[in-house]
């Protein structure tokens, strides 16, 4: 049966847990806002694609950490602002780790795996290695077959995965790039998935399954999860929602206000 999406946020998120917001190309506004709502704080956050959705959190107060591939507006050109002021003001309350998307991966099949860390290509003039973008989350180990590059495992306390169609059994369909997300759910200790539509299982088998019931612990049924992001055959991206919030949050006082009014 699917549940509400507010009891299920109460009840796996909470101070200190690891969240993981996926899916890559598709931000769970719908998850982020809830937490918002909640008055959530001390989050550690995993989120590849962090866009606006993490910088909406990094505003509200709802992180102590964020390991993102990213934080940006896809609707240009304008910065992701509280992300930006943050940066500006060397304001280090929230630990910022940035990984690329093969690194966050990597990460998520070593916390899969239930091994300590996996072995990365060597990425030489980055600023992964020169400026140590990840905050600890990169080392190198010594074995009889050669020293190699490793990132740490990571494995989110629960993971929220966006899919465009749900069974009552917990099996999903998944209409856009899976990316990351598929070793985010084998490697989270819950699985949550957050659905445009839960439906009968046939026609969940019939699209073909992306996320196995096996993996999940919880099913929740929101339609337009990811707006103003867009959902793949279901609705596009609202340009003008971003546009808004860029135009708004561009000083802390606007951000408050559009967090009071849109959000709250």
């Amino acid at each position: 049966m699917s549940r509400a999406l507010a009891d299920v946020v109460a009840e796996h998120v909470r101070p200190g847990r690891r969240v993981y917001l996926g899916n890559f190309g598709a931000q769970l506004f719908a998850v982020g806002h809830e937490m918002i709502r909640q008055r959530i704080r001390d989050v550690d956050v995993v989120i590849a694609s962090g866009g606006l959705l993490m910088d909406q959190l990094l505003g509200a107060g709802v992180l102590r950490s964020a390991t993102y591939g990213h934080c940006w507006s896809p609707v240009g050109p304008a910065p992701a602002w509280n992300f930006r002021r943050a940066a500006q003001d060397g304001d280090t309350r929230v630990t910022l780790h940035e990984l690329s998307l093969g690194l966050l991966t990597a990460a998520l099949t070593a916390g899969a795996w239930q091994v300590p860390f996996m072995p990365v290509p060597d990425l030489p003039g980055t600023g992964y290695l020169d400026e140590d973008w990840s905050r600890g989350r990169l080392s190198s180990v010594d074995s009889a077959f050669g020293p190699a590059r490793v990132v740490r495992a990571e494995r989110p306390d629960v993971a929220f995965v966006h899919v465009d169609l749900a069974d009552a059994d917990g099996n999903g369909v998944i209409r856009g790039p899976l990316g990351e997300v598929l070793v985010a759910a084998q490697a989270a200790r819950r699985t949550v998935l957050v659905a445009e539509q839960v439906t009968d299982a046939e026609t969940v088998r019939a699209a073909g399954i992306s996320i196995p019931g096996l993996l999940v612990d919880a099913v929740v049924e929101s339609p337009g999860a990811v707006h103003p992001d867009g959902a793949v055959g279901r609705y596009p991206r609202d340009v003008e929602a971003y546009q808004r919030y860029a135009r708004r949050s561009a000083t802390a006082d606007g951000f408050r206000r559009w967090l009071a009014e849109e959000v709250l």
